[in-house]
Formats: C-alpha cells, structure tokens, sequence
C-alpha cells in the first residue's frame, strides 16, 4: 500500500534545457522502487488550494547504496514548474510507491525499450535493472534533442538509440525498420513500449509486419495515469481494455500489448 512521505531534495539540475533530474533521499522507497513504480509528488506551497492533484512522476532510478530515488521529468505545465523551482534542501509531500513493477523473465535476452515522453523514465530505470544476462536496447523519441534523456543517465551496456522527428508515428515506423535493413523487431525477444496509444497503432504494425505471432507478454504497454488520486478510488486513469475496463494507477502501469484495444 503506497504511503505518505515528506522526502528531501537532494539534487535538482537541469540534464537537457528541457528535462529536469530530481534526487530524493527515501532509503525505503529506494530499496522497494522496481520499473514502473511512480511516485505521486504534491506541487503546490502549504495552504495553497491551487494545484490540489498530486502530479504522477515515474521513478527513472533507485541508488539503494545511497539511500535515494530519482524522477525525470519536464516542467511543461503549473504544477511541474512549481516543482523545477524546488532547491536541495528543500522537502517534498509524497505518496508512493505507486503502481506495479514490470517484470523481467529468464526468457528475455534481448530486451528492446521503445518510447517517448513521461514514460522516458519508465524505461530508465528498466535498462537500469535488466538482468546481467540481457542485451538492452533504448529507442527513445522526441520533437527535438532537448527532449532526449542524455546517455549518460544509462548504463555503458545498454545500446542507446534517439529519433528525432515531429510526427511520433513516423517516428515509431522509422526506428522499427532503420536504414540498415533489420527491424530491432527480428531479434527482440520481448519488447517494452511506454508510447501514447496512437503510436502504439504504429509498433502493432511493425509486430505483424516482422513476426508471425505474438505470444502473450512478449510485449508490454506503459499506459500512464493522470494526476488523480493514485488508488483507483476517482477512477479518472480507467481505460478500457479487451480484458475489461482497468485502472492504470494500481492495476497497471504495465499492460500486455495484445490486451490493449484495436487501433
């Protein structure tokens, strides 16, 4: 069961001029944090009744050595810019950990990361904890450079990937069928997406297009929640699934591929 927290900031720095780095020091939330997780941050000043809905930030990364959890994110509205002003030192309102963890099987030694956007993070932390055994590759989109994680956020062993267009669908079909000839499709033993769902239409297609079948979690989808409560009471993230109707914030954020509604 998530719990409260008032954690203190222990770095804030911008990584690209778009993407902002937060360090907790949370030595619980550090050692329990799996892929997926979230952490739901409270951005507003005590006795403001502004921005009531606490802002749904995935966990990029756990130092349990240190004590410590980090969030990436962009400030792109009120709330997230209330929380890049925040300084060291300074403490955080918290409710977390949020979410259910991806899991990794023995199966997987190829492992490809594909997203963009908030799920970035997500999938940080996925390359982050992959199994020793696995080979890990991270395509990550964005509009434009500023709002790519720079590869010094990952691990030396991880095979970095960026795209760089406008259309996210273009985008998605360009990094499944590069110019050298083969699909990362062919060989990817199982496939993590953390893209909105108009995208995921486009990593469907290239599924179909290179493989004869999909066996079920051979691909998962990260569908995120929007701010809300955090404990599927508000019923705001439900999305409906071929399986039924589901509640991203505890039931997800991971969710099989083929559960996800044609396109």
């Amino acid at each position: 069961m998530a719990r409260q927290h008032t954690l203190e900031i222990t770095d804030h720095r911008w990584v690209t001029p778009r993407l902002r780095w937060l360090a907790l020091r949370a030595p619980d939330l550090a050692r329990d944090a799996r892929p997926g997780h979230a952490l739901l941050v409270w951005c507003n000043d005590p006795g403001d009744a502004y921005r009531l809905l606490r802002r749904p930030l995935f966990v990029a990364a756990a130092l349990p050595e240190i004590g410590q959890v980090a969030l990436l994110y962009e400030p792109d509205e009120p709330g997230l810019s209330w929380l890049a002003r925040r300084t060291p030192g300074e403490t955080l309102d918290v409710v977390g950990l949020c979410g259910r963890a991806l899991l990794f099987t023995d199966r997987q030694r190829n492992l490809l990361l594909i997203g963009a956007g908030v799920g970035l993070a997500a999938l940080l932390f996925v390359a982050r904890t992959a199994p020793l055994h696995t080979a890990v590759t991270l395509i990550a989109i964005a509009g434009d450079q500023d709002g790519l994680p720079p590869p010094f956020l990952l691990p030396s062993a991880v095979e970095y990937e960026t795209v760089v267009n406008a259309s996210l669908t273009t985008a998605v079909a360009e990094a499944l069928q590069p110019a050298r000839g083969t699909s990362p499709l062919a060989w990817a033993d199982a496939v993590v997406a953390a893209l909105p769902h108009h995208a995921l239409a486009a990593l469907v297609q290239g599924i179909r297009a290179v493989r004869l079948r999909q066996p079920s979690g051979f691909a998962h989808a990260l569908i995120a929640s929007p701010p809300g409560c955090g404990f599927g009471a508000c019923g705001v993230c439900a999305v409906e699934l071929r399986s039924g109707i589901r509640l991203p914030c505890v039931e997800g954020p991971w969710f099989d591929l083929r559960d996800v509604r044609e396109f």
